[in-house]
Parts: structure tokens; sequence; C-alpha cells
């Protein structure tokens, strides 16, 4: 197929349009990587007919993060010789584009290999991955990865249920699936969940995940990092307490037991629980009581759960 090839938006013509509209017109799914939120809506912009002929595209790029959790994989950098990103070098479009062929060959190659270590993911990223519009390519994919029609929402929940059991607090997972029924908060949770399974030193989610798709993000936050304060969810009780953090990190069975706050608890402790539970607080202990346990015990729990970075700022110096 001799596809046009688009090098700007600027002065772009009828004819080109008229090029494209009459390549695309029989491609049940248009492949891009990255052209969803870019290429596509600069399209329609243009000529609007081509928003109802484009009904079921396949961006590579949206599949990247579900595909390779661990290291999002991205074939499409320059130059195109090393894969290393290189200054000084012209694009090359066309390249472009037949690379995209090559990264959705090893997604299906991923995807294929995570059905048959976590069938859950799948019939969890297949839901939700079609809840919006446009959304016939994605179904496409999965479809023919499990030879399967889309779950029904029942099937997605149990899924989800089941990749998230005693990877996050219980009561939280159920209020996440009622918010399902919202077709805006399919990526997301799909982009959280692909984080979760990973969680870990090695994981990433992308900063155009968190920027596109913010919700993502809160997610995880609302599934790892918020406690329900239930002694009956195991989750919680391991995960968002400080006594156990702080000897998961550093081995001490507790806390100092000196000096305590007004209801008689160690002051690190408390310093510590608040700020594993995201509170703002002002902590204020003697020299050689332990200040610095304070933030690195919620610093490493935080970058375990979400992985988030913590930055200290401190006046001490020489």
């Amino acid at each position: 197929m001799n596809v046009p090839v688009l090098k700007s938006w600027e002065g772009i013509s009828e004819e080109f349009l008229d090029q494209l509209e009459a390549q695309v017109g029989d491609v049940a799914h248009p492949i891009g990587h990255n052209f969803l939120k870019h290429d596509l809506e600069h399209l329609i912009a243009k000529r609007p007919r081509l928003g109802q002929i484009i009904q079921a595209p396949i961006d590579t790029l949206w599949l990247n993060p579900l595909a390779f959790p661990r290291n999002p994989y991205h074939h499409l950098v320059k130059h195109y010789h090393d894969g290393r990103l290189a200054t000084g070098h012209v694009n090359d479009p066309e390249l472009d584009a037949r690379l995209v062929f090559e990264v959705l060959a090893n997604q299906l190659d991923a995807f294929a290999k995570l059905a048959e270590d976590a069938p859950d993911a799948l019939v969890a990223y297949h839901y939700l991955t079609t809840r919006m519009e446009r959304a016939g390519g994605f179904d496409a994919v999965f479809s023919y990865l499990r030879g399967k029609s889309c779950p029904s929402y029942d099937e997605a929940a149990a899924a989800i249920t089941r990749l998230l059991d005693g990877r996050a607090c219980g009561l939280r997972v159920e209020q996440t699936l009622r918010r399902l029924s919202s077709p805006q908060n399919g990526w997301p949770m799909a982009y959280a969940l692909s984080w979760i399974t990973v969680a870990g030193g090695d994981s990433v989610m992308p900063p155009w995940v968190r920027s596109q798709f913010r919700e993502a993000s809160l997610i995880v936050r609302h599934l790892r990092d918020t406690s329900c304060k239930e002694p009956a969810c195991t989750w919680c009780a391991e995960q968002n307490d400080p006594v156990r953090a702080l000897e998961r990190w550093f081995g001490f069975p507790s806390f100092r037991p000196k000096p305590v706050d007004p209801e008689g608890r160690p002051l690190q402790e408390r310093i510590v629980d608040e700020a594993m539970s995201g509170n703002s607080l002002l902590g204020i202990l003697p020299t050689g009581t332990g200040k610095s346990l304070c933030y690195q015990v919620p610093a490493l729990s935080r970058f375990d759960k979400i992985g988030a970075l913590t930055v200290v700022i401190s006046p001490w110096s020489l």
C-alpha cells in the first residue's frame, strides 16, 4: 500500500487528505503510534468525515504500558541505527509508520505470554480498554488474543478482584469497581492494574500516562496507599501499619518508647503514621531520637506501594 506520509500539520493539503481518505477507507483497523490524541484529532479537524471512516483504530502507544509494565517498550526511538535517542537526526515518518507493525507484533507476543501467566489480566484489559468510543481496534486485539468476545462487567470485576487480592485494600477495590460504570475510568484503571501487578522497584508508569490519564495514579494511591483502618483488612494491616513498615525496612520490632505524644504513643510512631496516611504535619523531636527514621519509613513505604519519590531538604551542614 502506498500510504501518504504527512511531515507537518502546517499547510496540509486537500490532495493529501484525499489520498489518505482513499487509503484508509477499506482498512478495518488503522494502526499508529501515539495518533489517537495527536494525528487523528488534527485530521478530523481538517476533514471531519475521517471521524466516521476511522472508527476502530489501534494505537500501539496506548498498549505499551499494558504489554510491558516493567519497562514500557518504545521501539520508535531516534535515531534508528542504535536504538538510542540522539540529537541532530531527521525523523523518518515513513520508517516510523513501518516500525509500528513490529511494535504491535512484539506487543501481541507479550500479551500471549500474559494470557498464559495471568489470564485474569487479559480479561480485565479487554473490558477496560473497550469502554470509550472508537474502541473497536482494541476489542479486535484482545478478542484475537483471548479467542473470546469482550467480557461482561461481572466477568471483568471478578478478574480484577482476583488480580488485586493481596495487592490492594479490599474495601478500596470494591469502591473502585463501582466507578467502572464510567467509560472514562476504563483506560486509567487498566494502567493502574498494569502497574500494580509489577509494583516495586522495577515498575514504571510512563509520564505520558500520568499526564493523559491522571486518574491512573489516583487509582493506584486509592487502592494501595489509603488505609481503610479496618483490622480485618490484611493489606492495610500489613502495608499501612507504621510498626510493620519499620520492621520490614529496618528490622526494628518497635519505635523508640520516648518521647511520647499526649496519649502516650511514641512520637516516632505517631509521626510515621501521620506521614504514611498522607497528612501534612510538623514533627519536632530532640536531637538523637531518630528524626531521620520519621521520613525514611514513609518514603520507602510510599515508593513500594505507589512508586512515589520523596524529596528531603535538610538544613544540616558541616
